[in-house]
This record gives structure tokens, sequence and C-alpha cells, in this order.
């Protein structure tokens, strides 16, 4: 198995007023291609900053991130934007769609986007399909003339992930994807993630729940902008007990100190 994403010693300082804020310290992991990993760990530990930082949003302040066999730290803005748009898709709690523009519009537009780099050998035509394939599979095919504020939140977030998954990326970056869903969409949501990483991609996902972390591979502890602990889980299936699995890593969480 080949390693997609490769964290060495990463820290993460802000200045505010003045003062040093370590938000990240020394962080080290490997992340093989097709594994899910869940962040979890109580507020203002690092979480969504370890995310942003290793997916190339937020600039590091030491140490280094590979990504894909590329090193991050040593991009310009515009190929860490490359990056972004070709290699990685990025799911969010708040739904980032723009307004003006139709559910078929919004999930198609970074396709187009991508069309613009030299070497691309797809096509409008090519994007549209891969659109309609991704949103028959999600089951939201019905919605794409839709304005973003005609659907609920669950098919708003597939759509998301559609939209995400349009450029074919190796990884896919969630932070909190669930968490602002009714337990119904949230697992409706989960399932379709659950899918995508059986398919091969990568998934890191931020988490307060642990429904959500439980269906992952591993699971990361973070406390004071580092990874505490670390717990394995197997790959998940809906033929294995899933309480089971809530029930061991709620275990660990305790012992952690959640």
């Amino acid at each position: 198995m080949r390693a997609v994403l490769t964290v060495e010693n990463l820290c993460k300082t802000y200045i505010v007023n003045k003062q040093q804020n370590n938000v990240l310290r020394n962080i080290n992991f490997t992340l093989q291609e097709g594994e899910f990993v869940s962040i979890m760990g109580p507020s203002g530990s690092g979480k969504s900053t370890l995310l942003y930082t290793v997916s190339g949003m937020d600039r590091l302040t030491a140490g280094e991130v590979i990504f894909d066999g590329i090193s991050l730290s040593k991009l310009s803005e515009k190929q860490m934007a490359e990056i972004r748009l070709h290699k990685m898709g990025f799911i969010f709690q708040q739904i980032n769609m723009l307004k003006n523009l139709s559910i078929y519009d919004n999930i198609i537009l970074s396709g187009y986007q991508a069309l613009k780099s030299n070497g691309s050998k797809r096509s409008r035509s090519d994007v549209n399909a891969d659109a309609d394939k991704l949103m028959k599979r999600l089951g939201i095919i019905k919605l794409a003339s839709h304005d973003i504020t005609e659907v609920s939140g669950g098919q708003l977030q597939r759509a998301c992930i559609c939209r995400s998954l349009i450029n074919k990326p190796k990884m896919l970056f969630a932070d909190e994807p669930t968490g602002a869903l009714n337990s119904k969409a949230a697992k409706e949501v989960m399932a379709e993630l659950c899918q995508i990483n059986g398919d091969g991609t990568t998934i890191m996902i931020v988490t307060h729940d642990v429904k959500v972390a439980a269906q992952s591979d591993k699971v990361f502890y973070m406390v004071d902008g580092n990874i505490q602990g670390e717990l394995k889980l197997d790959k998940f299936s809906y033929e294995k007990s899933v309480r089971e699995r809530e029930r061991r890593l709620n275990n660990w969480l305790m012992e952690m100190g959640w």
C-alpha cells in the first residue's frame, strides 16, 4: 500500500496580540491510500487546524507535509491551489455553495475550472457525464435544477459530496460533515462516505460524533495541539456489529479523558 499523506514534526503557530499560540505541536503520522481516519478531541484541541494545514488550506509553521509524493511547503499559492483542485476534495459542516447557481451547476463548477489546466484530457461533456453519475449514485439526480434553498440539509450535503468528487480526488477532507444534520441524514451521508472509501478514496474527517468516528479505520485523539493516542479499528462493514465498534471507541475515549 502506498502512502498518500505523510506528516513529519508538523507545527502551526499563530501570533495574536503579540502572543504566540502553538496550535499544533510536533505531529507525526502517515496515511496509506484507501485509509479512513477520524480526528477527535475536545474543542480547541487543534482538530480543524490540523485538517486545514495538512490539506494546504493553511500554511504550516514548521515540519513537513508530503501529499501524493509532493512537499506542500515548497509550493506557491498557485501550485497549492492546483493540488487542491485536482487531487483533493473538501466537505464542510457549513454548506459553502453559490446561491445563484443550481445544485447541478454548483457540482460541475470546479470540474469546469479544472479543464483550464494544461494537459487536461476531459471535456465539459465528460464533466457533465461524471456529475450525472455521481448525482444518480447519491440519489439526488432529480434535484439537479433545484436551487440550494429548495432541498433538505441531507440532500444538500450529498450534493457537496458530489462536488468534492467531481475531479476524482485522491483524498477527501471533511470537517464535521454531519454536524448540522439530523440523525437520519447523518446516517445517509456516512453511508455514502463509507462507500466512497470502499472504492479506494482516502478520507480524513474531523468529528465529535462517536457514531461517525466508529465507522473509520482508525481514530486520532488530539489534546492541546498534539495527537495523544490512536485507536485502530477494522475496515467498517454493515455486516459487523456497529454497537461493538461504538462501545470499543467509547471505552477508549474515556481512557483518553474524553
